[in-house]
C-alpha cells in the first residue's frame, strides 16, 4: 500500500512538472510562432534610423558622444545582414555585417578590408543584432528549449539563459505573446556588472509576421540611452543581397589571452615607474619615508592588483597611503578598486567624487574582484587648486588644471621640485622622429598651465602611450617650448 501510494505521489509530481513545463514553454512557442515562424526561409528586410550614444574619451564623466546612422537590415532565424552609414564631422563612414550559423564577416566603419573577427565577437554579435530586431534571439531560446523561470508573473513569461557569460532574459507578454523586452546582464572591466535593456513597441505585421518598429535601449544600468526606429520600407524577400564575399582562407580568430608584461624603472631615490607593456601605460610610485603614493592604474582591477604587487616589491614595508589619477578616463582610473580595498585614500577633485563613488560601489558579481568579495569603505581626499604630499624630507605637488588641459574638466598634473620633473597623463604629442610640429590644444593647454604655475621643469614624463603612436613620452621641456614656436 505504501509503495502504491509512493508511485501515485511520484506520478502526480511528474505530471505537475510536465504541466509546468508545458505551460511555461507555451508563451515562448507562441511568441516564436508570431515573430519567427512565418518567415520560414525567407528574409525580413527593413530600413532603420539609429540614434546611438556612447561613452568615449569625453570632456567630463557621463558625457555622451552622439551618433546618427541609417541603414538596411536583412534577417531570418539564423542569418543577419546589415549595411549602414554614419556621418562624423561631415565625413561619411560605411559599415557592413554578414552573419550566419558559422561565419561572420565585418567591414567596419571606414575600413577597406574585412575585420579579423574573433570567436567572442561572433558570440556577442547576437547582442548587437537585437538593437534592430529580437528575431534571432527568440529563435535561439526556442531552439535551445529554454524554459521560463520562477520570476514569471501575471504580465510576463520570463525566460533566462546564459550566452557567452552574459545573463539574458526574455520578457514575453502573456496578453498577446509578443516580446516586451530583453535584458542582458554582462561584465564590463571598468563598470562591473552592466545591465542593458532592449524594449520593443509599436508592433506591426507583414504576412502574419509580427515585428516591432520602435526599439529603446538602456545601457550601463540606464545611464546611456539609444533609440532605433524601423521605417515603413519593410518587405519579405526570398534572398538577401551578397554584402561581403567570404575569403577562401576564412576562419574565426582565436581569442588571445593577454599576458601581462611589466617593467620597473627607478627614476630617482623617491620616484619609480612601472611600465605595463600589455596596456601601453606608465604608472608612477612615489616613495616617502613611511608610505607610498601611486599615480594611475589602467583599465581594470586586475591591472590595479598588478601595480599593487609591484609597489610591494619596491617598498615591502610601506603601505599605499594614496592613490591618485590624472583624469577620469579608464587608462588612469580603471584600476581604482584594488586601492580602495587596500585602504588607500583616493585623491580627486570635487568634479569626480560622484563618478569615483559609482565605480567604488558598482557590483562585480559576474567577475568578482577583491573589493566585491571583501567590501571596504571609500576614502576620498579632495584636491582643490593644489595639494602637497610630504614626509618632511621629500615632497610632491599635485595641481588641478582642469579644463585648461583642453582634454577633460578634472585634469591633474604632478610636479617634483627637487627633480624638476612633471608627470602627466596624455597631453604632449611630440613625434620621436622628425621636426617638432605645431602643438595641439592639449599641448598648448599644458604649457600655459605650467607658465601660470611658474613651475621649473627640465623633463616631462607621460603616462600614456609609452610605445605606440610614435611619440615621445620622456620629453625634454625644451621640446615643449619649441613646439609653441612651431607653425
Amino acid at each position: 500500500m505504501k509503495q502504491k501510494f509512493r508511485f501515485i505521489v511520484i506520478g502526480v509530481i511528474a505530471f505537475f512538472i510536465f504541466q509546468v513545463n508545458a505551460q511555461s514553454s507555451s508563451a515562448l512557442e507562441n511568441c516564436w510562432e508570431r515573430q519567427v515562424k512565418p518567415l520560414k526561409d525567407n528574409y525580413l528586410t527593413f530600413s532603420f534610423s539609429d540614434k546611438r550614444n556612447e561613452l568615449e574619451h569625453s570632456f567630463k564623466p557621463w558625457q555622451e558622444s552622439n551618433y546618427d546612422s541609417t541603414g538596411t537590415v536583412w534577417l531570418n532565424a539564423d542569418n543577419f545582414l546589415k549595411s549602414d552609414s554614419l556621418v562624423v564631422r561631415g565625413k561619411k563612414y560605411n559599415s557592413k555585417t554578414q552573419l550566419n550559423n558559422s561565419t561572420m564577416l565585418l567591414l567596419d566603419y571606414g575600413d577597406k578590408e574585412l575585420f579579423g573577427v574573433t570567436e567572442s565577437m561572433y558570440k556577442n554579435q547576437v547582442f548587437k543584432n537585437i538593437r534592430y530586431s529580437p528575431l534571432n534571439l527568440i529563435n535561439y531560446f526556442y531552439q535551445h528549449k529554454i524554459y521560463d523561470n520562477n520570476e514569471s508573473n501575471t504580465d510576463f513569461a520570463i525566460y533566462k539563459t546564459i550566452i557567452n557569460k552574459a545573463i539574458v532574459q526574455l520578457y514575453i507578454r502573456k496578453s498577446d505573446n509578443l516580446l516586451e523586452k530583453i535584458t542582458v546582464l554582462s561584465y564590463d572591466e571598468f563598470f562591473g556588472d552592466v545591465l542593458s535593456t532592449f524594449s520593443y513597441s509599436d508592433y506591426s505585421t507583414i504576412k502574419r509576421l509580427s515585428y516591432p518598429k520602435a526599439i529603446k535601449i538602456e545601457k550601463i544600468n540606464g545611464k546611456v540611452k539609444d533609440e532605433v526606429k524601423i521605417t515603413d520600407a519593410v518587405n519579405i524577400l526570398k534572398e538577401p543581397p551578397l554584402l561581403l564575399v567570404q575569403p577562401a582562407d576564412y576562419v574565426l580568430k582565436k581569442d588571445v589571452e593577454i599576458t601581462p608584461e611589466i617593467k620597473v624603472e627607478k627614476y630617482s631615490p623617491n620616484i619609480h615607474f612601472i611600465e605595463l607593456k600589455h596596456t601601453d601605460d606608465r604608472v608612477m610610485v612615489v616613495e616617502f619615508s613611511n608610505f607610498l603614493l601611486v599615480a594611475e592604474a589602467p583599465l581594470n582591477s586586475k591591472n590595479g592588483e598588478l601595480v599593487i604587487n609591484e609597489a610591494k616589491n619596491i617598498a615591502p614595508n610601506k603601505p599605499i597611503r594614496y592613490f591618485v589619477f590624472g583624469h577620469y578616463h579608464p587608462h588612469y582610473l580603471g584600476g581604482l578598486r584594488p586601492f580602495i580595498h587596500k585602504g588607500a585614500k583616493i585623491i580627486c577633485s570635487k568634479a569626480n567624487q560622484d563618478y569615483v563613488t559609482y565605480l567604488a560601489n558598482a557590483p562585480h558579481t559576474l567577475s568578482p574582484d577583491n573589493l566585491q568579495n571583501q567590501p571596504k569603505p571609500l576614502q576620498i581626499e579632495e584636491i582643490k587648486d593644489s595639494l602637497t604630499i610630504s614626509d618632511g624630507k621629500f615632497e610632491m605637488q599635485i595641481y588641478f588644471i582642469g579644463s585648461k588641459s583642453a582634454h577633460t574638466n578634472d585634469y591633474l598634473i604632478y610636479y617634483f621640485p627637487a627633480e624638476k620633473l612633471l608627470f602627466e597623463g596624455d597631453l604632449v604629442w611630440i613625434a620621436r622622429e622628425g621636426e617638432i610640429k605645431k602643438p595641439s590644444k592639449r599641448q598648448t593647454g599644458l604649457y600655459n598651465a605650467i607658465m601660470e604655475l611658474d613651475l621649473n621643469i627640465d623633463t616631462i614624463v607621460q603616462s600614456w602611450p609609452v610605445a605606440d603612436y610614435g611619440v615621445k613620452t620622456v620629453i625634454p621641456f625644451d621640446d615643449l617650448e619649441k613646439s609653441m614656436q612651431a607653425k
